[in-house]
């Protein structure tokens, strides 16, 4: 896989998952905007990239802000000249059961995970289009998209949404040969500063239910969406891969 001559937005790139990915599509060839609400944490990821002899630069931007979504396309092309991949990793999670849930956590959710996606991909949709060479858009859902679990009403709601937001545009914009597919990580231990990772009785119970018996790592995910925006995946458009070592396949405490 070769990304030359390609340039990615990453959102959510200054930690974890985003980090990950934007440092994997730079040492397979891309230049990268990497994008994120936190824009210093975003620069460090972005000299990062340029020390491995790759151009980037670093954008601070709220997602759900469709003026600083629209800055942030600008700023891109100013930087690259265009844009030919977008992966939409910047997202909020948390638990909350809903007898207990406040409206604006609710909104607070929905407005970055699932508007966020929506704005980012539409701005740079529209740029991909103008300019006529098609592009790939890769969108980070989760298996709490597919399996529910207690406290998660409104995380899985908006991964569920992500899931069939990338359906859809996979048939929207396939005609103008943009791809876009999903990437959905099971319980990735991201080392992440700004988002705790679970508990240890979590990551027990989690991980007893994953075939491969271990917790998903940072370059899973990355590999994957790497693959996704590279050529070698051309004719993949509108499919969610779940990264998460068979847990999404069943259930290894049900058997029969």
């Amino acid at each position: 896989m070769t990304l030359e001559g390609k340039t990615a937005i990453v959102t959510g790139g200054a930690h974890g998952l985003g980090r990950a990915i934007a440092l994997r599509l730079a040492d397979d060839g891309a230049d990268v905007m990497v994008a994120d609400l936190l824009g210093s944490d975003a620069e460090v990821v972005a000299q990062a990239i340029r020390s491995k002899g790759r151009a980037a630069a670093s954008f601070q931007v709220d997602v759900s802000d469709s003026g600083a979504v629209g800055a942030m396309v600008m700023a891109t092309v100013e930087a690259f000249g265009h844009i030919d991949i977008l992966v939409n990793d910047a997202g909020v999670s948390g638990e909350s059961n809903l007898l207990e849930m406040e409206e604006s956590y609710w909104d607070l959710v929905m407005a970055v995970n699932l508007k966020g996606n929506f704005l980012c991909s539409q701005a740079v949709a529209r740029e991909m289009v103008a300019r006529g060479e098609g592009g790939v858009i890769v969108n980070i859902t989760s298996t709490a998209g597919s399996n529910a679990r207690p406290g998660a009403s409104a995380y899985s709601s908006s991964k569920a949404g992500i899931i069939q937001f990338t359906k859809v545009l996979a048939l929207e914009l396939g005609q103008h040969g943009i791809r876009v597919n999903a990437v959905g990580p099971g319980m990735t231990l991201t080392g992440s500063e700004v988002k705790p990772a679970p508990t240890d009785e979590y990551q027990k119970a989690f991980v007893g239910q994953v075939p491969m018996g271990r917790p998903g790592e940072p370059a899973d995910i990355a590999s994957a969406v790497a693959f996704l925006a590279s050529s070698d995946a051309s004719y993949i458009n509108g499919q969610v891969i779940f990264v998460d070592g068979g847990y999404s396949a069943g259930k290894l405490s049900v058997s029969g």
